[in-house]
């Protein structure tokens, strides 16, 4: 086995190196340490998604993973950073008439735990869900950072062109897809605008979707989210987000908070929303197009690219990369 680098060291390319250690194989990582989507991502899991109210068939299995995977990480450096939660998703008296069947007898049923209304949302029914979570992306990130630091097997720094007497990993998110290289991805990024804020009167422990998201952190504050654009993708924070992103606040948790900070980072998508991975060439392969699921996929996704490349185990035809070039072509 050649010497393996992986470059990147957001979600794709940290869960890939704990897979790598988790089979016993040597690997390093670099990373430039430019703050990419992983950074400021909430890590939001939640069973019932977008305008259509979906779950995806995969996500019963997939949280379960990601679980497992989470937990495995906690206990072995004695922290936490995965945090259950449950899920408030609110329908407008519009998307009642049109989905409330979904909740009662369709796909999201057994995810249902209860139909009511809330006086804090006098104009929307709320649909109490269970199966939501929390990754705390930062703190796991950088858990992980300071672990494989002490390891010797992390580095900060520009990433290094591909060797021929390595195994190169590339990781590198958003960042990587706009550059273009080493392929034309036609990708679908988009930037996102998120604040925290410091809401003592809302007393909420349960996430809230709806119109935005909103889900508690602990000490009274609260992540509320978030805007997609997917022009000017080199912007940070906007006067513009800031406006949107006020009005989510005050519609999911009140009108009285206090901003904290006011972030933005870009989500690196592709085709439908899915991620990609597998090999590009001899010596290279990649890991990419998370999106906004990443903590959700991120453990599946990147166990499925470690086992191909120790084990020559097919991934799965959703997840591989040739899939996708061949769907370009």
């Amino acid at each position: 086995m050649k010497p393996i680098v992986i470059v990147g060291m957001g979600l794709a390319g940290t869960c890939t190196a704990w897979n790598f250690w988790h089979r016993g194989v040597p690997f390093r990582i670099v990373d430039s340490g430019r703050p990419g989507s992983s950074v400021v991502a909430a890590g939001l899991i939640h069973p019932v998604t977008g305008k259509q109210c979906t779950v995806a068939p995969d996500f019963a299995v997939r949280r379960e993973q990601a679980e497992t995977f989470y937990r495995t990480i906690e206990a072995l450096v004695s922290t936490q950073c995965w945090h259950p939660l449950e899920v408030w998703r609110l329908l407008s008296q519009e998307e009642v008439k049109k989905k409330i069947s979904r909740f009662e007898s369709g796909v999201a049923a057994s995810w249902v735990l209860g139909i009511e209304k809330q006086a804090r949302w006098p104009e929307e029914t709320a649909v109490l869900l269970r199966g939501g979570a929390r990754l705390d992306v930062a703190h796991f990130l950088q858990i992980s950072r300071d672990f494989f630091a002490a390891q010797n097997c992390y580095r900060q720094g520009e990433c290094p062109l591909p060797q021929q007497n390595e195994l190169t990993i590339l990781c590198e998110g958003a960042e990587g897809l706009m550059r273009g290289n080493p392929v034309a991805w036609r990708h679908r990024c988009a930037r996102g605008e998120i604040l925290t804020v410091h809401a003592p009167n809302w007393r909420q422990e349960r996430m809230v979707t709806g119109r935005g998201w909103l889900v508690p952190v602990g000490q009274d504050c609260y992540k509320v989210g978030a805007t997609y654009e997917w022009d000017q993708l080199e912007r940070g924070p906007t006067t513009e987000g800031m406006k949107r992103l006020r009005e989510m606040a005050q519609f999911l948790g009140g009108p009285d908070f206090e901003v904290v900070a006011h972030e933005a980072g870009v989500r690196p998508i592709l085709r439908q929303s899915q991620p990609v991975a597998g090999r590009l060439d001899e010596n290279l392969y990649v890991l990419n197009g998370l999106g906004s699921k990443g903590s959700l996929y991120a453990p599946w996704a990147s166990e499925q690219l470690v086992n191909h490349i120790l084990d020559g185990k097919e991934m799965e035809s959703t997840l591989c990369v040739a899939s996708y070039f061949a769907n370009l072509a």
